[in-house]
């Protein structure tokens, strides 16, 4: 009975984001999506390449 609760009190609480987050960017919703995601594929890139370094020993 808990758990079933706290996943619909979760379920509830990010619909609201969901619509909230569509609500206030409206058409550009979808962009502003497309350039969180680039952001962080460019920053994960970043810290894989600095690991990278790190382990193979190179400059």
């Amino acid at each position: 009975m808990k758990d079933g609760l706290l996943l619909l009190v979760t379920g509830i609480i990010c619909s609201l984001g969901a619509w909230l987050f569509f609500k206030f960017f409206g058409s550009e919703a979808f962009i502003v999506i497309m350039m969180m995601t680039m952001v962080s594929a460019v920053l994960d890139n970043v810290r894989l390449r600095r690991k990278l370094r790190e382990l193979t020993g190179e400059q």
